[in-house]
C-alpha cells in the first residue's frame, strides 16, 4: 500500500457539499446544464448521482477500497477518544489500534488486522488520523489526581459566588483586582531546542551544574494589565547588596533559609504591594491568591484589614485553571528565562550562573513577558475579569467525575474564652461528605471573616568520537581537579522537619475574637502543605 499517495488530478475538487447542493437544485427544477455551471460539478457526475448509479449518491468517493470501520463508527471512535482526553485518560496510538481490532472483531467486519498482536496496523492508524484532522499526536502534561478531584463544579461555583459578592459589595474596578503567586527560577536552566547533527543519539547543552539554587519570585498582576514590581527571595541568612544587581525597576529582595516564602516574607510583600498600589480603606484592593499557609496568618489578616486589602483564596488544587498568572504569564516567563540563561552561558564560556547573576537575567526575561495583553488574557481565560462564572463547561469537570474520591466539606466549631484579653481559641475541624452547602464563617475583628467554603481538603566510532567527547572541557577556564568530599547532616532542634498547625487568637478593643491557622517549622518558614483549606480573608 502506498503510504503517502499524492493525487495527480483535481477530480472531485468541488467537494461533497457542492455536489449535494447541485442535486438539491436539480430536484427543485433546475436543469442539469445550469446546475453544472452554477455549482461547478461535471454534468456526467450529476447525472450518475441523480440516477443513483453510484454507491454513495451525494458523496465524493474514489477507488474501490473502503475503510474497515464505516465513517459513522469512526466518528463515534473520535468522540470516545476526545472524551477520554478530557477525563485525563487519553488513549495512545497502541490503545486506538487495539480498540479498532476489538470493534472489527465484535461487529464481525472483514479485515486484515494482525490477529497475533490483536490490533490494527500502522497503515490503518495513519489513514484514520488523515481522515480526522481534528486529532493529532500530542505529549500530555502530567496532572496529579488531586488536581483532577479538586477542580470540581461545587468548589468552582462556590468560589465564583463568593467572588461575585465581593465585586457587588465593593465595586472593585479592573485596576483594583489582583492575582498574586510565587514561582521559582534556578541557576541551572532548562536548555531550549537546538539544531544538531541528525542521527546523533545524545545532544547536550552547557549548564551551570547538575542541581541549581532556586530563587522564589513573587509576582502580582491586575485585571487591567498592570504589574507590581516583583519580589525575589534568595536562600540566604543575610541580604547582600549584590543580589539585586540589575533587578527589574522597583523590585525588592528578601532572604529565607530555604529560599521559599514564609509568613514574615508575605507580610513584607504586602507592605511592598500597599506602597505600590496606595491601598487604603478609601482605595480598597482585592488580591486573589492560593491557599498557602503563609497567606492566612493573623498578622497578614490584620495588615490587610488596616490597609483596605481583601485576600480571596482559590479552591485547593485548582490554580492550574483559575489562576491568571499560571494560565498566561509563568510559562512564558520561564521559557524566556531559560533562553536568557542559554545566551549567557554561550557568551560566558566556562563560567557559571550564580545567585548574584540571577536578578539581572530574570529582569531581561521579565521585561519580555510582563505585557498588558498577556495579563488581561489571563483574567479573561479564568472568568475573573470580565466576570464570567460560566467560563468552565461540563467538559472541564469530566476529570473530577471519573475519579472515585468523594468530595468533602469542612465543618468547623470554635469555642472562645472571653475572660481574658488574649483568648485561647480552640478550633476543631472534621470532614464530611459534600452536601453542596457552604460552611459557616468564623467572625474576625472589625467584620473581617474567615470563610471555609465547601469541598476543602486537608488532607559513536570510538577513535572519531574520543576527541569530540572532550571539546566541552576545552572551552572552560577551570583547571581539572580531583574532588573528595564528605557530607555532614545535622537535624534541627526538634530532630524532624514536620510542620505543625497552630491556632493564633487575638482580641481587639471591640471584644470580637479573631482566629487564623498558621503552619510553622523550626526555622520559621512555612512550607506548602498539599490539600490546604480554601479560605477567604476579608480585610
Amino acid at each position: 500500500m502506498v503510504r503517502s499517495y499524492k493525487r495527480k488530478t483535481t477530480r472531485g475538487a468541488y467537494g461533497s457539499q457542492s455536489l449535494q447542493n447541485a442535486l438539491a437544485a436539480i430536484s427543485g427544477g433546475m436543469s442539469l446544464k445550469q446546475a453544472s455551471t452554477v455549482y461547478n460539478v461535471p454534468r456526467p457526475t450529476l447525472r450518475r448521482h441523480r440516477d443513483s448509479k453510484v454507491k454513495c449518491p451525494g458523496e465524493v468517493h474514489f477507488g474501490s477500497f473502503e475503510p474497515v470501520l464505516s465513517l459513522e463508527f469512526e466518528r463515534e471512535l473520535v468522540t470516545q477518544i476526545q472524551m477520554m482526553e478530557k477525563a485525563l485518560f487519553g488513549l495512545s496510538t497502541t490503545d486506538i489500534r487495539h480498540l479498532a481490532f476489538e470493534l472489527a472483531s465484535k461487529m464481525k467486519l472483514p479485515n486484515n488486522f494482525n490477529k497475533d498482536s490483536c490490533m490494527a496496523g500502522k497503515d490503518w492508524l495513519q489513514g484514520f488520523m488523515s481522515r480526522h484532522q481534528e486529532l493529532s499526536l500530542r505529549l500530555p502534561q502530567a496532572t496529579s489526581i488531586s488536581r483532577a478531584v479538586g477542580f470540581n463544579r461545587p468548589k468552582v461555583e462556590h468560589f465564583f459566588t463568593v467572588y461575585k459578592s465581593l465585586l457587588d459589595d465593593h465595586h472593585y474596578p479592573a485596576q483594583s483586582v489582583w492575582n498574586m503567586d510565587e514561582t521559582g527560577i534556578s541557576t541551572v536552566q532548562k536548555p531550549l531546542r537546538i539544531v544538531a547533527t541528525k542521527g546523533r543519539r545524545q545532544i547536550s547543552r552547557m549548564t551551570s551544574g547538575e542541581r541549581g539554587t532556586t530563587v522564589t519570585v513573587i509576582c502580582a498582576v491586575s485585571a487591567c494589565g498592570s504589574f507590581v514590581p516583583p519580589m525575589l527571595i534568595f536562600p540566604r541568612k543575610r541580604m547582600a547588596p549584590g543580589l539585586m544587581r540589575g533587578a527589574p525597576t522597583g523590585a525588592v529582595g528578601a532572604v529565607s533559609k530555604s529560599g521559599w516564602t514564609d509568613s514574615e516574607i508575605f507580610i513584607q510583600w504586602l507592605k511592598h504591594f500597599a506602597d505600590n498600589t496606595k491601598s487604603s480603606k478609601t482605595n480598597p484592593q482585592l488580591i486573589i491568591l492560593d491557599g498557602h499557609h503563609s497567606h492566612k496568618t493573623l498578622a497578614a489578616v490584620d495588615f490587610a484589614r488596616d490597609n483596605g486589602i481583601t485576600l480571596l483564596t482559590l479552591p485547593p488544587h485548582s490554580t492550574h485553571k483559575l489562576q491568571p498568572l499560571d494560565r498566561t504569564i509563568f510559562k512564558t516567563l520561564k521559557c524566556n528565562y531559560n533562553r536568557v540563561c542559554d545566551n549567557w552561558m554561550t557568551c560566558n564560556a566556562g563560567k557559571r550562573i550564580t545567585v548574584f547573576d540571577m536578578a539581572e537575567l530574570f529582569c531581561k526575561a521579565y521585561d519580555k513577558t510582563a505585557g498588558i495583553e498577556a495579563a488581561k488574557k489571563g483574567f479573561e481565560t479564568t472568568g475573573l475579569w470580565p466576570f464570567d462564572d460560566q467560563k468552565f463547561t461540563d467538559d472541564d469537570f469530566v476529570a473530577a467525575e471519573v475519579t472515585d474520591e468523594p468530595l468533602t466539606t469542612m465543618s468547623s466549631s470554635v469555642t472562645a474564652d472571653s475572660h481574658v484579653n488574649t483568648d485561647s481559641t480552640t478550633s476543631t475541624v472534621s470532614a464530611a461528605p459534600n452536601t453542596g452547602q457552604s460552611a459557616a464563617a468564623v467572625p474576625i475583628t472589625d467584620g473581617c471573616s474567615l470563610h471555609v467554603p465547601d469541598g476543602s481538603n486537608f488532607s559513536a566510532a570510538a577513535s572519531e568520537s574520543e576527541n569530540r567527547d572532550f571539546v566541552a572541557a576545552e572551552v572552560t577556564d577551570e583547571p581539572p581537579t580531583t574532588m573528595s568530599s564528605s557530607v555532614q547532616v545535622t537535624a534541627d532542634s526538634d530532630g524532624n522537619t514536620d510542620s505543625t498547625i497552630s491556632t493564633v487568637n487575638a482580641v481587639s478593643n471591640t471584644g470580637h475574637s479573631s482566629t487564623a491557622a498558621a503552619a510553622s517549622t523550626t526555622d520559621g518558614c512555612t512550607p506548602h502543605v498539599p490539600g490546604e483549606s480554601n479560605v477567604l480573608l476579608l480585610g
